[in-house]
C-alpha cells in the first residue's frame, strides 16, 4: 500500500465509530455490493444516503446473512436469535445509532447471568469459583487464587495480559510498541513465560494462538471500556435481524436477492462482476465493488487479476468457527421451578452452552437455545442437555437444530485468533482495499466481534468510496 493512502487509511480507522455528516457527493458512483448481510446492507444504505448508485448482490433467497431470527416451529409467538446473539455498551457505538435511527427497541439480555460451569463433570456455581479451597483444588497457584477471589472467573487472563495491554493506545496498530516479539509466542508460551499454573494455562492458554493477537484483543476491549467477557448485553426486540430488515427495506429493489458473484474482474477505473440470475450469467459494471461475503465464499470466486499476495493469504486462509444453534421449546420455564440457573456451560465437545431467551414474549412456556458443533441433531443435543442439568422437572416438548454448516451462504461465525508468527500476514491485508475492490464483513476489522465488526468494517468502506 502507497504512504498516501496508508495515511488515509490510518484517518479512516482513527475515526470510524464517530458518526459523521451525510453529505450528498458531487459525483455519484456505481457501486456493487457482493453480499446481503449486515456488513453488505450497512455498506449500501450508508453509501445510498450520500446519494451513490448502489447495487447489492445477494446469493440466497434472504438479507442478513449470520443475523437471523428463527420464528418456525415456535408457538405462542416465541422467536430466537439463531446467528448475532446480543451486542454490547459501550463497544458497539454505531450499532446503537442504528437502533435509535431506526427506532427499535434493545432490551437487556440475562443470559449470561448467574452462570454455572461443568468442569471434569462438576457443577460450579459464580460463588463458588470464587472459593479460595474450591480453586485451590484445581490446581491454580497462590497469586491466581488472591486474584479470582476478588475478581469473576473470566477476568483471570487479565492477571497476565494486563502489562501488556496497557501498551496499546491505538487499537488499529498492534505493531511497533515493543511487543512484536510476542506474536512468535504462543498464549501457553506467554502464560509459561510469566508463571501462570498449569490450571491456568489449561483455562486461557492454548498453543495454537498468537499471543499478539489474543492480547491486541483484550487491549481493544479495555480502549473500548468493555469487560474481557461482557455481561451486560443487549438483543432487539422482535429479533435482532430486525436490523438487517430495515436496512433492507430503506435499500428496496436495490438488492437483488438470489444472485451469486460467480467472477469478478477488476483494474483501476472500476470493477465487472458477473452474477448469476434465475440460471443465466449477467455482468454488472460499476465504479467500485465491495465484497462483503465472508473469505470462505470469496476463496471460491474466479478473480482477474488474481489478489495481491498477502490479501489472497488473508482470504483463503482466515480462521473461522462454524457452529449449529441447538433450540428447545418446553411446555414451562421448568428451571424457575427447580430453582436453577439456565445458562449453563457444559465445556463439552458436543454441545458447549445454553442459555434461555424469549423472556418478552407473554407465555408460559419456555426457551433455550445453546452453541453446539456443526451437524449435531437434536436428539444429540437433548441428550446432552439432560445428562448436564441437575433439576428435575425438564418438559422439553419440542427440539430442532439451526446447523450453519449446511448453510452454502453464510456457514460462518466468526474469524478465530491467528497461529503464531502469522499476524502480519492477516493485518492488515485482510481489510485492505485491492485497487477500487473494498472488503467489509466480520472478518475485516480489527475485532471480528460479530455485528459491531460489520458496522464499523462498512462504514469505513463507505467513507473511504465516498471521499475518493
Amino acid at each position: 500500500m502507497r504512504r498516501r493512502d496508508a495515511l488515509k487509511l490510518a484517518t479512516l480507522l482513527t475515526d470510524v465509530t464517530h458518526p459523521v455528516a451525510r453529505c450528498l457527493a458531487r459525483t455519484p458512483k456505481r457501486v456493487i455490493i457482493g453480499g446481503g448481510g449486515i456488513a453488505g446492507l450497512c455498506c449500501a444504505y450508508e453509501l445510498m444516503q450520500r446519494g451513490h448508485e448502489v447495487t447489492v448482490l445477494e446469493a440466497s433467497g434472504d438479507t442478513g446473512g449470520h443475523v437471523r431470527t428463527v420464528r418456525e416451529g415456535l408457538a405462542d409467538g416465541l422467536y430466537v436469535d439463531g446467528g448475532a446473539q446480543h451486542f454490547t455498551k459501550p463497544g458497539y457505538d454505531l450499532y446503537w445509532g442504528y437502533v435509535k435511527e431506526f427506532n427499535l427497541t434493545a432490551l437487556r439480555y440475562p443470559h449470561l447471568d448467574r452462570l454455572l460451569q461443568w468442569f471434569d463433570g462438576r457443577m460450579f456455581t459464580e460463588e463458588q469459583l470464587r472459593d479460595p479451597t474450591i480453586l485451590a483444588g484445581f490446581g491454580f497457584n497462590r497469586r491466581e487464587v488472591s486474584f479470582l477471589q476478588q475478581h469473576e472467573w473470566w477476568e483471570l487472563p487479565n492477571l497476565y495480559f494486563g502489562p501488556y495491554m496497557h501498551s496499546f493506545r491505538d487499537e488499529y496498530q498492534p505493531f511497533g510498541i515493543g511487543l512484536d516479539g510476542l506474536d512468535g509466542l504462543s498464549v501457553a508460551d506467554l502464560l509459561k513465560k510469566d508463571g501462570a499454573s498449569a490450571a491456568a494455562i489449561e483455562w486461557i492458554g492454548d498453543s495454537e494462538n498468537s499471543a499478539l493477537h489474543v492480547v491486541w484483543k483484550a487491549a481493544i476491549l479495555r480502549l473500548r471500556g468493555v469487560p474481557l467477557w461482557p455481561r451486560e448485553v443487549y438483543r432487539l426486540k422482535g429479533g435482532n435481524q430486525m436490523l438487517p430488515d430495515a436496512f433492507a427495506e430503506k435499500l428496496g429493489d436495490r438488492v437483488r436477492k438470489n444472485c451469486p458473484v460467480t467472477a469478478i474482474r477488476h483494474d483501476d477505473t472500476g470493477a465487472r462482476v458477473t452474477y448469476r440470475e434465475n440460471g443465466r450469467e449477467k455482468t454488472l459494471d460499476a465504479d467500485y465493488l465491495v465484497c462483503c461475503m465472508s473469505a470462505v465464499m470469496l476463496r471460491q470466486i474466479p478473480v482477474t487479476p488474481a489478489w495481491p499476495e498477502l490479501k489472497q493469504f488473508a482470504i483463503y486462509n482466515m480462521p473461522y468457527t462454524v457452529e449449529s444453534r441447538p433450540i428447545f421449546q418446553s411446555r414451562t420455564k421448568f428451571w424457575k421451578r427447580d430453582g436453577v440457573s439456565p445458562s449453563m456451560d457444559f465445556h463439552d465437545r458436543l454441545f458447549d452452552s445454553v442459555w434461555a431467551t424469549g423472556d418478552d414474549v407473554p407465555t408460559e412456556r419456555g426457551l433455550l437455545i445453546g452453541t453446539a458443533q456443526g451437524s449435531i441433531t437434536a436428539k444429540q443435543a437433548l441428550s446432552v442437555f439432560r445428562r448436564y442439568y441437575p433439576g428435575k422437572s425438564e418438559d422439553i416438548e419440542y427440539g430442532t437444530v439451526l446447523d450453519w454448516s449446511r448453510d452454502p451462504w453464510a456457514m460462518t461465525c466468526e474469524a478465530m485468533n491467528y497461529h503464531p508468527g502469522e499476524l502480519r500476514k492477516f493485518w492488515p491485508a485482510a481489510m485492505e482495499p485491492v485497487g477500487r475492490v473494498h472488503f467489509a464483513g466480520a472478518y475485516c476489522d480489527n475485532m471480528s466481534w460479530g455485528q459491531e465488526a460489520a458496522t464499523r468494517s462498512a462504514n469505513r468502506v463507505a467513507r473511504a468510496i465516498h471521499e475518493a
